[in-house]
């Protein structure tokens, strides 16, 4: 039988260093999965170095090519941060991305040096029918707990205390025969911090954050190849990933080629057999992301394509975390036959304390749904809805944003093309032809909710999803028909532009989103090359 196996990183001895060191820590940030947080929410709640006041002041702190060849159309993983980690090395701050390829990257993100590749040997079919799609993914869990402070951040030790300090580390050991992968390993000072790939061949494994070596042997997840993965998520001991496009299927006796259906896929770390389930949607499982999950982890919210099978399609689905069978769903009331195309997840978020979703539907709208009842009796109807945000044939990508910000929630959407003439904008800050950031207030409590369009940034070449962190707003504009990537950070509030990259990034990026922490914004560009902006240690 396959098996991932989990091994203890960290020794006493290393233990025994690491106590005075967390005393001096302030608090903790993370990005350890696609969108910040399993409610994909987009918001860097504690980022100590990038602040309100040092937006404007921001710099290329460096980039890194990663391998020789490029992207081939196909789209990179979000970077992922782990934070300070005891390496054979000494201390380092690590930051992973998966490229095309199944080429797997660690990256020394204070430094811009790489400590470790890996590369997966899979066997990929002669076609691959979406070229945007991502054919590989992983997430890093559980949460990092290593509390050694980073050098020169505020609050967080000194020089003294960070990486030139740190004594020999001990060798890890080598891992137990007994162990099997955990997605949440049990409590205790260190927990075991891994990184979950999933290949293109449907294996699961799992790797040590330090040098990349395998736990143990792979786990097959989906019975499928080539599928277009969603960036997947973590809750308790189950991991979560949509499938879309029917990319992936499997080569048939006969040598017919055999979709795979598009659906939500789960794999339970529980037993030793790590049992799968799996729901088909039918229509397309639409968004940068697998499902985003209720504040509880007992619901996830899948958003849906257009189809001819299935049903529900063009909308939001429930599905209960544990058996993937659909609880609940929302449909736009109208017809949106020949509309725009949706393909941007939700973000869960509570509000009066009980979870909100925040959708994207087919008719171009940004919709609230109530956690109780997703649209009302009829499923049709959602707290509220604001008017279409894009005219016909345009489209929007990605993810949602959303955070409280002063007291008021606020929603952000990556907008590609024109907004539509009828929504109406507090605030405009030019034309915006190309796309653009749009923002909205949510106002009310209960059901009696509103929404409000505040402003619209800037134009914008094709903007990733936003990252909210420090009283701004980030994107990365990827450009391409002859236009190179920016990243952009606009006041959250006003929308007024505080930062640009201008010409600084010699290339486009294609469908590239963010990932922010501990002073670094990181994005890869179609190049494969790894850029980080930020604010540096200071010494």
């Amino acid at each position: 039988m396959r098996r991932l196996m989990i091994a203890t990183v960290l020794s006493l001895g290393c233990a025994f260093v690491a106590a005075p060191l967390g005393a001096q820590r302030g608090p903790s940030a993370k990005w350890d999965t696609a969108g910040g947080d399993a409610q994909l929410t987009g918001w860097q709640k504690i980022e100590p170095r990038i602040t309100s006041a040092n937006v404007p002041a921001m710099k290329l702190l460096w980039k890194l090519k990663l391998g020789d060849g490029v992207g081939g159309g196909l789209a990179p993983t979000e970077p992922l941060f782990t934070g300070r980690m005891i390496t054979e090395a000494g201390f380092r701050d690590a930051a992973y991305v998966l490229l095309p390829g199944n080429n797997l990257y660690a990256v020394d993100y204070e430094l811009g040096r790489l400590m470790w590749s890996k590369h997966f040997d899979v066997q990929n079919s002669p076609a691959q029918a979406c070229p945007n799609g991502q054919f590989a993914a992983f997430i890093i869990q559980p949460l990092p707990t290593f509390t050694a402070g980073r050098r020169g951040a505020p609050g967080r030790g000194s020089a003294a205390a960070g990486r030139s300090a740190a004594p020999a580390p001990r060798p890890e050991p080598p891992p137990e025969p007994a162990a099997r992968v955990a997605f949440a390993s049990p409590g205790g000072g260190f927990r075991m911090r891994g990184i979950f790939v999933l290949t293109s061949d449907g294996y699961l494994h799992e790797l040590r954050t330090a040098n990349g070596a395998d736990y143990g042997e792979p786990v097959k997840f989906l019975p499928y190849q080539d599928s277009n993965l969603s960036d997947p998520t973590v809750a308790g001991d189950t991991m979560y990933v949509a499938t879309r496009g029917e990319c992936g299927g499997q080569m048939q006796p006969n040598g017919v080629w055999k979709p795979e259906p598009n659906g939500v896929w789960s794999v339970d770390a529980k037993t030793a057999d790590y049992p799968v389930n799996s729901h088909a949607t039918g229509v397309n499982a639409t968004g940068l992301d697998g499902p985003a999950q209720s504040t509880d982890g007992k619901t996830l919210y899948q958003t849906t394509g257009s189809g001819n099978q299935g049903t529900h399609p063009d909308g939001v689905l429930a599905l209960d975390a544990a058996t993937l069978e659909v609880k609940d769903y929302y449909t736009p009331a109208s017809d949106p036959a020949g509309g725009p195309a949706i393909d941007v997840s939700p973000a869960v978020f509570q509000l009066s304390g009980k979870d909100v979703i925040a959708a994207y539907d087919a008719d171009g709208r940004l919709v609230l749904l109530d956690s109780a009842s997703l649209g009302g009796a009829d499923h049709h109807t959602p707290l509220a809805q604001s008017a279409p945000l894009t005219t016909r044939g345009q489209a929007a990508w990605g993810r949602l944003a959303t955070a409280e910000l002063n007291g008021t929630r606020w929603i952000y959407v990556a907008v590609h093309g024109p907004v539509a003439a009828g929504l109406h904008l507090a605030a405009t800050h030019g034309p915006a032809p190309n796309g653009s950031i749009v923002a909205f207030k949510v106002a009310g409590s209960g059901s009696a909710l509103t929404l409000t369009p505040a402003w619209q940034s800037a134009n914008l070449d094709d903007p990733s999803p936003a990252v909210i962190a420090s009283g701004h707003v980030f994107t990365l504009a990827n450009g391409g028909s002859g236009h190179d990537a920016r990243l952009e950070a606009f006041d959250d509030t006003t929308g007024a532009s505080s930062y640009s990259s201008g010409a600084q990034i010699p290339s486009p990026a294609n469908r590239s989103s963010l990932a922010l922490d501990a002073g670094h914004i990181l994005f890869v560009t179609g190049d494969n090359t790894l850029y980080s902006f930020g604010i540096g240690i200071l010494h």
